[in-house]
């Protein structure tokens, strides 16, 4: 994913860099995946254009803080009610970069601890795909 990347905005000006902070409850967002090259398209790096992407949250530290079971993934907002905690999110199987073809999805942050919790042990990934030129 070397240009791709997730981002607060769909023009790709602004990174996702540091922690999401969630009050008790549930928060949704949306964030993009995309690149601002638009000599570049994002496909499965096993079987390319045939074999569909997925975003998946991962855990760098299961067992302490937030975990994945706390996080839904949709293409849109009304479909975190159906979606299923820590599943992966299909986004087809080509992504073109730039930024007219960011895509947008939604993220459902479930909170079961007592206040504000705040992690950098989960991220976002695209696993197993490979960067193409148009």
């Amino acid at each position: 994913m070397a240009s791709f990347g997730f981002y607060l905005d769909s023009g790709l000006t602004q990174p996702i860099t540091g922690n999401v902070s969630v009050s008790e409850g549930s928060s949704d967002f949306r964030f993009y995946l995309g690149s601002t090259s638009s000599a570049v398209k994002l496909q499965d790096a096993t079987n390319p254009g045939v074999d569909d992407m997925y975003v998946s949250i991962v855990d760098s530290a299961p067992g302490s803080g937030p975990e994945v079971t706390w996080v839904k993934l949709a293409l849109t907002q009304a479909g975190l009610a159906t979606a299923i905690a820590g599943d992966p999110l299909s986004i087809g199987n080509t992504l073109y970069g730039g930024t007219s073809f960011s895509l947008p999805f939604w993220v459902r942050i479930s909170n079961t601890l007592s206040g504000v919790a705040s992690s950098t042990e989960l991220s976002a990934k695209v696993t197993n795909v490979k960067e193409f030129s148009v």
